[in-house]
């Protein structure tokens, strides 16, 4: 299973969040390419990009993606308002291996195949799950349950599902291992999960269920998780 250091942008700094809320905010540096950088000489084999403000619909950080990704090696997988297929080509024409289809995708099944026949493996989707539901649009409006949105993203062809819990999303709390088990049993699909991880154990649960890979913020900025740790788990 990889481990995917995050690294989310927000007014050109790399930010985390509370379980996605804008006004509860932690800026932890000014520098995400420096920020980058560090991931990568720890041995870091992918980093997951967000832009939080295109997410939220207030700007976009775009100079910053492109200065990201034309300062590492390594693969830039690329989420936060990518909802069409101009901007999925934008992004990867960016730099980005990897585009993240965000709400379109749930909203319109339909996106999801084209970017996917346009694009291929270059495709994964967000399920960003409140509950029992997804939480769509910077995650403040509700959407399809969860089984009626992976059954329809699986028929559209989506390659790879990234599976946020928003209730743990800068939390710490430890991965909602439950949420994982059962989005495992309803596919077939390579599967990263995200939210929550707090240490290296949570990691390991992780890597026992069988998923591809995991995203990891706020526990390496916070400290009480080591890259070097994981990194070959």
């Amino acid at each position: 299973m990889i481990v995917i250091p995050a690294i989310d942008l927000r007014g050109g700094r790399c930010v985390r969040l509370f379980r996605g809320d804008p006004t509860a905010e932690t800026v932890y540096d000014a520098d995400p390419v420096a920020v980058a950088r560090g991931f990568e000489a720890e041995g870091a084999r992918r980093l997951h990009v967000v832009d939080l403000d295109a997410a939220l619909g207030s700007g976009s950080n775009r100079d910053v993606v492109v200065a990201i990704c034309r300062n590492v090696a390594i693969p830039v997988q690329l989420g936060g308002g990518i909802r069409s297929v101009e901007s999925v080509q934008r992004a990867l024409a960016d730099g980005a291996e990897r585009a993240i289809l965000g709400t379109g995708a749930i909203l319109d099944p339909g996106l999801v195949a084209d970017a996917v026949r346009r694009f291929g493996d270059r495709i994964a989707v967000a399920v960003d799950v409140r509950g029992h539901e997804l939480a769509l649009r910077g995650w403040r409006d509700r959407g399809p349950r969860v089984e009626e949105a992976i059954r329809t993203l699986c028929d559209a062809g989506a390659p790879r599902l990234v599976v946020t819990s928003v209730q743990r999303d800068g939390t710490m709390d430890g991965p909602d291992l439950s949420l994982y088990e059962r989005v495992l049993a309803m596919t077939d699909l390579p599967v990263i999960a995200s939210g929550g991880v707090r240490k290296a154990e949570d990691v390991r649960a992780l890597r026992d269920l069988g998923l591809e890979g995991v995203v990891v913020g706020k526990a390496l900025y916070a400290g009480t998780l080591r890259l070097s740790e994981v990194v070959r788990g």
